[in-house]
């Protein structure tokens, strides 16, 4: 198992903070994390792909050690991350990838497995999201987003992230919970505690509706598709069945949880690994 090598690259004038296993003789897995999350979200993985595969998690614009956006309008929305995914896998030379992503990071993939014919994705891992979004959620996200509440302390900070996210259906030991608010965290320059990304990204939910309807997109994908439904899902059953239906090859597993998940677990782990080595003609 090869250790993680942290590395920047500017991608359309923005730096781009990513953390990359092995080798870049083997074929290549990408792991994009989720809207508010960072290239730590799935490090154990990405430590266990990196067996086999070349792997790659990225920092998006606004969030980890990628810069903030430079453009609030326009830098949270998927036309420029994909953009911008596009010049950094150009960078790195890649002909063609594996694609992991979590919810922003899963529509993403379906906008590039879509229009990416300069990298081929040769298969689609949709970690609970869909091409659609629920508009009962819409506003909310870009509530939390642009207004993140502030905690005098990092353990206060943890307290509130443990209770959302368990309310939401996150199961993780102590040792993980602390890993996350690590990494999830920042302090302001009033010395308050609160989330790394960039107030700025809750723009995407205000000014990119086309973000929430990427059907024109999905229904071009012909590579695999591994939807990855949590049982507490943000994707309707009537969005699943019209994922899996006539001419799309897409198959759906169940994972235990809610929206935000670490894919840490051995079982959902061994899933994602053998639909990775699913053979493509």
């Amino acid at each position: 198992m090869s250790k993680a090598h942290s590395r920047f690259l500017t991608c359309q004038g923005r730096k781009i903070h990513f953390l990359e296993w092995g080798s870049s003789d083997r074929e290549t897995v990408i792991i994009w994390h989720g809207v508010t999350g960072t290239c730590r979200d799935h490090e154990e993985l990405a430590a266990r792909l990196s067996r086999d595969y070349h792997v790659i998690c990225p920092d998006s614009i606004g969030c980890g050690l990628s810069d903030w956006t430079h453009d609030q309008n326009q830098d949270p929305g998927l036309t420029a991350y994909a953009a911008m995914a596009r010049d950094l896998v150009r960078q790195l030379g890649l002909s063609s990838v594996r694609w992991i992503g979590a919810s922003k990071g899963g529509g993403l993939g379906i906008i590039l497995a879509a229009i990416m014919t300069e990298c081929p994705i040769t298969h689609l891992v949709l970690d609970d999201v869909g091409p659609g979004f629920p508009k009962g959620l819409l506003k909310a996200a870009q509530k939390n987003i642009a207004n993140p509440p502030t905690f005098d302390s990092f353990p206060d900070f943890e307290s509130h992230l443990n209770k959302i996210l368990s309310k939401g259906g996150l199961v993780l030991d102590d040792k993980r919970w602390r890993h996350l608010a690590e990494t999830w965290c920042r302090q302001d320059d009033d010395g308050k505690f609160t989330f790394q990304n960039d107030p700025a990204l809750a723009n995407q939910f205000i000014l990119h509706e086309q973000d929430f309807d990427l059907w024109s997109f999905y229904d071009r994908i012909t590579a695999p598709i591994l939807l990855m439904r949590a049982t507490k899902s943000i994707v309707s059953d009537a969005e699943v069945a019209r994922m899996c239906g006539e001419g799309t090859n897409c198959t759906v597993h169940r994972r235990e949880g809610g929206h935000v998940n670490l894919l840490h677990e051995k079982s959902i782990q061994d899933v994602i690994v053998r639909f990775l080595e699913t053979h493509v003609s």
